[in-house]
């Protein structure tokens, strides 16, 4: 080997280990070299809140309100970007060589946001712009996806008593009552709607305690129905509360979950081992923390 030959052999050797460290820092900076274990690879939180799938999941566009599969190797969750804040539910899966790089769910939907996985993972429900007939602009209705193998079907408009611009966000029991906020009090309210042979039968208020003269959203019910998080309003700070079933079948007296931060739209992994909440202000982010914080609030000898 000459002396040019040999001069090249060792520039090619510079630029292949300068563009090896250069994609090394790239993806060790999304967070994707990192993502093959669950819930994104990221050691388990504590007692503290801590940015879940920072770089991944949070970033610097505006994400918001969580929900996995029960086996929490789906990930969804409300993404916002651009000028007008244009939102669009992302996925991310593990597969085999480790955690998807974030994409839209419905590409070729109409903006859509908040989604709700139900307890055996074969719905997928959300909230999407829906332009409805004498609307001089578009509502907020929503919409259920089924499971169509490992993905999903095409989406369709729900009907009553969701329909038309009824309720926002919502969470699901094992029996398929579905939480959400309640349309007779502007949304402000916590209620549910139970299934029936047709599709779902009317609102039921919870009424007091977890409803007050304040606001009241976003609720997160456990799928056995023991537990119920939601977001209110104390002194100007938008906090979760958590209450807890009853022997009696009465709601315990609500207690705030204690943060440290404002904080909404709650979610808990299937698992029961993780409480995932959206906080910041816009744009905001996803957090994540032991569900310990919340079982602590539970009454006790209930």
């Amino acid at each position: 080997m000459n002396i040019r030959q040999t001069t090249r052999q060792l520039l090619r050797t510079m630029i292949l280990a300068v563009a090896g460290v250069l994609t090394a820092a790239l993806v060790s900076e999304s967070g994707l070299a990192q993502n093959k274990g669950p819930y994104l690879g990221q050691d388990p939180p504590g007692m503290t809140p801590e940015l879940f799938g920072p770089g991944i999941v949070s970033t610097d566009a505006h994400e918001f309100s969580i929900s996995m599969n029960p086996e929490a190797t789906e990930i969804y969750f409300s993404r916002g970007e651009g000028p007008n804040n244009t939102k669009k539910i992302m996925v991310t899966r593990l597969e085999r060589d480790g955690w998807t790089t974030p994409a839209p769910l419905f590409p070729d939907f109409p903006e859509q946001f908040e989604p709700g996985v139900t307890p055996d993972g074969q719905h997928l429900q959300f909230i999407a712009f829906h332009v409805t007939e004498g609307q001089s602009r578009p509502g907020l209705d929503m919409y259920r996806a089924d499971r169509d193998g490992k993905n999903w079907g095409k989406p369709y408009h729900l009907g009553a008593p969701f329909n038309p611009s009824h309720s926002m966000y919502c969470s699901f029991t094992n029996d398929g009552t579905v939480y959400t906020t309640d349309p007779q009090t502007g949304g402000l309210d916590i209620a549910r709607t139970k299934p029936t042979k047709d599709g779902f039968g009317p609102y039921e208020n919870l009424g007091k305690p977890i409803n007050t003269d304040g606001p009241e959203m976003y609720p997160f019910v456990a799928p056995d129905e023991s537990y119920l998080l939601f977001c209110s309003m104390i002194e100007g700070r938008q906090v979760i509360m958590a209450s807890f079933r009853m022997e009696d079948g009465t709601w315990s007296q609500p207690k705030e979950v204690p943060l440290g931060m404002n904080a909404g739209v709650p979610f808990v992994s299937r698992d029961g081992k993780y409480f995932f909440f959206t906080a910041g202000k816009m744009p905001s982010d996803i957090y994540w923390v032991d569900f310990e914080i919340v079982r602590k609030l539970k009454p006790t000898g209930k």
